[in-house]
């Protein structure tokens, strides 16, 4: 069996929805006015990607009305097709999600809402898209579909730099769906490579960040603000520190960023019949039999030299929650950021700050594993380089003649290894 690879480019970007530009005026009093208006900026903001032409195309911050009237008529004529998530509450932007139609075909859409009240700390109304795209490869008169799919995920965290509790609880809800669609291609036998794009609200080497190329995140007793690394705040007396559990079970959420499922009533088996559940064995475990060591068992340090702990069984959720936040996905940043220097990258800028707070990770190829088999994931072959603060300041900071936006555009190259015949 041979192999074969195509390429494609994801661009990230947070495009100022012009409704948060009017409500902050103060945020960009060096920038002319003629260059804050919407049908300006939606002018530049439509020859940048048709110049950058990418094949994914990751939007935040787009107001509703702009994307029925302006940007999902001209996208949809360049070959995208295109998913809208808007927030929940009173603010009129949200996500968009794009593709082109003739390197990616849509196998399932989940629009993703992170407004929880019932939980008592997801009062935010932040959202998420998240797509399974399957890649097409011409074949001669046609497009077929071949390789193994990307889970593509967009998202704009909540930008509070306090409420790093938020965060991380919106990250959570994320990354379950994403593990959940990488799950349900693994049970059709499929790898399922990922792609995860955003306003993150978090500056690179920050716990979140780090939870996200890491896999865990030990958070307990974490002071709130130090979770996206916004704003400095350790010179403040007092500050809220993230508790254990870092939210309530009625998230549906475990601490390893999985859906939990809800148990359902065991059927009562028919007569003659004997059924053995799942939670019936796991009980076993924890009963007295089990803790006591058969006579002639081989002794086994680390193994058989362990006895079972019966109090397991009847854990609390604070208890089985613990103090970490995992996920079992194997991101890496597309970005590697240097230490903060005098004259730092960033991908936003206005007259209250410049950061680093959008992103793009992806899963990174892997090297075979047993048997031979062949190595997983994206190969990373490009990406566009950021600007410096002073870079931007020279040009009379964001947005400019040249830039629509207070964010500069990610845009990153990848390879996908396809198997043939």
């Amino acid at each position: 069996m041979g192999r074969t690879s195509v390429d494609f480019t994801v661009m990230s970007y947070n495009i100022l929805a012009q409704d948060l530009l009017d409500l902050h005026p103060y945020l960009y009093t060096y920038c002319p006015l003629e260059l804050r208006d919407w049908g300006y900026r939606c002018s530049l903001l439509l020859q940048e990607i048709q110049k950058c032409q990418p094949d994914i195309l990751c939007l935040q911050e787009v107001q509703e009305n702009h994307y029925e009237q302006q940007l999902q008529p001209a996208l949809s004529l360049m070959g995208y097709t295109c998913v809208f998530k808007r927030r929940t509450g009173p603010k009129p932007d949200g996500c968009a999600t794009c593709y082109r139609g003739s390197r990616f075909v849509c196998a399932a859409t989940t629009q993703l809402e992170y407004f929880r009240p019932e939980t008592g700390l997801l009062d935010r109304h932040n959202v998420g898209v998240v797509l399974l795209l399957r890649p097409l490869v011409d074949q001669g008169a046609r497009l077929t579909e071949r390789g193994p799919p990307l889970c593509v995920a967009n998202t704009h965290l909540l930008f509070s730099p306090r409420r790093g509790d938020v965060k991380l609880a919106q990250l959570a809800i994320l990354l379950a769906e994403i593990d959940r669609v990488v799950k349900s291609c693994r049970s059709s036998g499929e790898h399922c490579n990922v792609v995860l794009c955003g306003d993150l609200n978090a500056v690179p080497d920050t716990p979140l960040c780090r939870l996200i190329t890491a896999g865990s995140l030990f958070y307990r007793g974490l002071p709130s603000w130090m979770v996206s690394g916004q704003e400095n705040l350790s010179h403040q007396a007092h500050c809220h520190r993230l508790p254990a559990p870092l939210w309530p079970s009625t998230l549906g959420i475990s601490s390893s960023c999985q859906y939990v499922t809800a148990k359902k009533e065991p059927e009562r088996p028919k007569a003659g019949e004997l059924q053995y559940d799942h939670d019936f064995m796991l009980s076993l475990c924890f009963s007295p039999a089990a803790c006591v060591r058969p006579g002639g068992l081989e002794l086994i340090p680390g193994v058989t030299d362990c006895s079972p702990d019966p109090s397991r069984g009847n854990q609390t959720y604070e208890e089985r929650f613990g103090n970490t936040i995992s996920h079992r996905l194997h991101l890496e940043s597309v970005y590697k950021h240097a230490p903060r220097s005098r004259n730092p990258l960033v991908t936003t800028l206005h007259s209250a700050t410049g950061a680093v707070v959008d992103h793009i990770f992806y899963s990174p190829k892997r090297a075979a594993g047993r048997g031979g088999s062949a190595p997983r994931g994206l190969k990373l072959t490009g990406f566009l380089p950021l600007l410096s603060e002073d870079a931007l300041w020279a040009i009379n900071g964001l947005p400019n003649h040249g830039f629509p936006s207070d964010h500069l555009s990610l845009m990153a190259r990848f390879q996908l290894d396809l198997d043939t015949v």
